[in-house]
């Protein structure tokens, strides 16, 4: 099955993937901003959007779902871009298939394996939303009456709500598969992406200045699998650095996308 996708302008292809829980239209503004410029394809990695789900979700079987996007669409050296979740698949895919890449972003997340303190929190979130009943929250407004005593940060409540869609019998539902993401929460989070050699082609790492998934200890370890890389600081953000200052943010993929 192919990845779901929407397709925005002409010229290189340039592929978006979307963090845990998202899809591909959380990064509309973000296409607004680039598609003057090249064509962008906001994709929904399986389990989001309106991608299929699956009860297996690993970053092997996603960089083999990137490959078939690729062949599928006739894409020829594609600049791929992650964010989080999205940025782990990337760096999986540039390091199984070295050659395809043009470029590739990773923005404000690495290869380790992350801690059980930082997945902690997800794993909390998980629970809040097994608990959500769409038979009683029939409105976005309802979803984040409940989740406000839950989840205390307004910007997360947001994002939640508009990962949801109406179902053709009119109850509300989440754009992602809860329960698959759960069984396979611990192979995207806390498993390290290893893969046999190196990516070597030009890569930009983005780190959010009050972020802490990407320390200055990983700096070594980064260079080691990609070479060519640069890693900057983007001020003013935490993880959600697109969201937190678009400003910078396009200002560093510009620059290394070479469009202005």
């Amino acid at each position: 099955m192919i990845l779901h996708s929407k397709i925005l302008g002409n010229g290189f292809p340039l592929l978006v993937f979307h963090g845990l829980f998202g899809n591909g239209e959380n990064w509309m503004s973000f296409a607004k901003e680039f598609y003057k410029y090249c064509q962008v394809h906001l994709l929904d990695i399986r389990n989001h959007g309106k991608s299929f789900s699956s009860k297996e979700m690993d970053y092997e079987l996603i960089s083999k779902d990137i490959l078939e996007y690729i062949n599928h669409h006739d894409l020829s050296h594609p600049i791929l871009i992650g964010h989080s979740m999205g940025g782990r698949a990337v760096m999986k895919f540039s390091m199984k298939y070295p050659l395809i890449p043009k470029k590739i972003i990773i923005v404000d997340i690495t290869h380790k394996a992350y801690s059980p303190e930082i997945g902690h929190k997800n794993k909390n979130i998980i629970q809040i939303l097994k608990n959500v009943n769409f038979d009683i929250i029939q409105t976005r407004k309802d979803l984040d009456i409940f989740l406000k005593p839950l989840i205390h940060n307004k910007e997360k409540r947001i994002f939640f709500s508009k990962c949801t869609y109406r179902k053709k019998n009119g109850k509300l539902a989440f754009r992602f598969s809860l329960f698959e993401i759960e069984k396979n929460y611990d192979s995207l989070i806390h498993e390290e992406i290893k893969q046999n050699g190196v990516y070597n082609g030009p890569a930009l790492f983005l780190r959010g200045e009050n972020s802490n998934f990407i320390l200055s200890q990983d700096y070594i370890s980064i260079k080691k699998l990609f070479p060519n890389s640069k890693i900057v600081t983007i001020k003013k953000a935490k993880h959600w650095i697109h969201v937190e200052n678009p400003i910078d943010f396009y200002k560093e993929v510009s620059n290394f996308l070479s469009i202005f």
